[in-house]
């Protein structure tokens, strides 16, 4: 809980999170905060997800998946790079740097044109 704002930006904001996260303290926590919890369900021994419990997990994992994605390819990028530097002002810096090149290249390979066959 540490890496969420303490207030939401909006109200109603989502917070979006893998079944890891799943659990009554956190989920009460968040809604203490102002978030509405969208966190998948898991299943287990002799109670699977049911029907619904899997749509549900269908659809919060395409939103989790649209973000994860920029924080894999930004880690695979960087092979595993720590970031070292001295104050919190110079990496914020490194990050906003690492970010503006994610979305550089981004932009590129969505400006490409596109191959007909």
């Amino acid at each position: 809980m540490d890496v969420v704002p303490e207030k939401p930006a909006f109200d109603e904001q989502e917070a979006y999170a893998d079944s890891v996260y799943s659990g009554e303290k956190i989920d009460t926590e968040l809604k203490e905060r102002g978030y509405k919890p969208q966190i998948c369900e898991k299943g287990y021994r002799n109670h699977p997800l049911t029907e619904e419990q899997k749509e549900k997990n269908r659809v919060k994992s395409k939103v989790r998946c649209r973000i994860e994605h920029i924080f894999g390819s930004q880690k695979m990028r960087m092979g595993n790079e720590v970031l070292r530097s001295i104050g919190f002002a110079r990496a914020r810096f490194w990050i906003g740097m690492r970010n503006l090149m994610y979305n550089m290249s981004r932009l590129v390979s969505l400006k490409r044109p596109k191959l007909v066959k």
